[in-house]
């Protein structure tokens, strides 16, 4: 190949390449996450117009009382002007893998995770047919994604399980486990402020070096397909992110160090640009 010819290929190349990552991101729908408490309603409302009358699913399957969060979640939307709205019970694997509920899914518009436990909500639908269309949902078919508390945490990949020791910054202290994956550049926490899950969320933002986003109650985020975020509510949202800042290795002590470690504290009606990590107008 011709010296000349070589940058301008490889400039090809690479353009091409980042098209085909931007497609593949704007086929991402939304996201809608709220830190547990009361719901916000301009969170609820906002779900309802992008769902556009299509069909929404409460799915309860990290409640303890799933009959009740059912009929408490389809009052909510019910009552902010949702008229197609269910609730889906899934008792685990065999369900999950059900045609009927796959095709149910397949069908929706939006999904809405309840609160609970989230270890229970993901056993009961991991690698399962269920899952897979739901992730489908969000990532091909530009879906509406939504979920409180537990149906907050299971949103990211790397999922706060709730397990360890928050009284110290320490590797390897905060129990997690995998999430469904919605979101692969950061961890979510919720109930954030007035529990006081500071340090456990900042432990895992050192030691896996990504973005923690935690989100108070009655406080929700907004999280567009472009990776803008838009806070909704009475609480804080809380950004630590460790993207240029440099974390301080000890072989010797499990104690955790970084240094220039950026946060960002939000509130109601505040945009922020994840990608670039400031504040939006």
């Amino acid at each position: 190949m011709r010296n000349w010819i070589r940058p301008i290929f490889f400039i090809f190349i690479f353009t091409v390449s980042n098209f085909r990552v931007d497609a593949a991101n704007n086929q991402r729908g939304h996201l809608i996450i709220i830190g547990g408490g009361e719901k916000p309603a301009a969170a609820i409302q906002k779900f309802i117009k992008l769902c556009e009358n299509a069909p929404i699913f409460v799915i309860t399957s990290a409640s303890g009382v799933p009959h009740e969060s059912g009929k408490a979640g389809i009052e909510l939307f019910q009552s902010f002007g949702a008229q197609n709205v269910r609730a889906l019970f899934i008792a685990g694997p065999d369900t999950a893998n059900s045609d009927s509920i796959v095709q149910q899914i397949a069908n929706a518009r939006g999904i809405f995770f309840t609160g609970g436990v989230q270890t229970r909500l993901t056993n009961r639908l991991h690698s399962t047919r269920t899952e897979q269309a739901i992730v489908d949902l969000y990532f091909k078919k530009k879906g509406v994604i939504g979920g409180t508390s537990a149906g907050a945490a299971v949103m990211s990949e790397i999922m706060i399980t709730g397990d360890g020791d928050w009284t110290k910054l320490e590797k390897e202290n905060i129990k997690t486990e995998k999430g469904f994956g919605f979101l692969k550049n950061c961890i979510i926490d919720q109930h954030f402020v007035i529990r006081q899950r500071n340090n456990r969320l900042l432990s895992l933002v050192i030691e896996k070096e990504l973005p923690g986003i935690g989100i108070d109650e009655s406080t929700a985020i907004i999280y567009y397909p472009d990776d803008r975020i838009e806070v909704m509510g009475k609480g804080s949202v809380i950004i630590y992110d460790p993207r240029s800042a440099q974390k301080m290795e000890n072989p010797d002590s499990a104690k955790l160090s970084i240094i220039h470690l950026r946060m960002s504290v939000l509130r109601d009606g505040q945009k922020f640009d994840f990608k670039k990590s400031k504040i939006i107008q």
